[in-house]
């Protein structure tokens, strides 16, 4: 996996599709209405672990979609709101 944001990584899954993995609930429903609503991208599954710092939720995107692609839609972001978000829980 690749930090690309701050508490955000993209990266491939077992099944060669694209994974991006957000720590904090918050932040993932956050990040999950950008990539829905204002990206297009469609995402199949999630899948949620445990760090030292709590929860990291994965979505595993259509495999019809890049890591090139989904990387560029990221970056959009601003990182400040990206650790305001994160802010508000941790």
């Amino acid at each position: 996996m690749k930090k690309v944001l701050p508490h955000i990584e993209i990266g491939h899954d077992q099944y060669g599709a694209v994974a991006v993995s957000v720590e904090d609930y918050e932040l993932f429903d956050f990040i999950d209405d950008y990539i829905t609503e204002e990206c297009d991208l469609d995402w199949n599954s999630l899948s949620i672990s445990e760090n030292e710092q709590g929860e990291i939720h994965t979505m595993h995107l259509d495999q019809k979609h890049t890591i090139e692609e989904v990387e560029v839609a990221l970056l959009k972001l601003d990182q400040k709101e990206i650790e305001r978000i994160y802010a508000l829980n941790n």
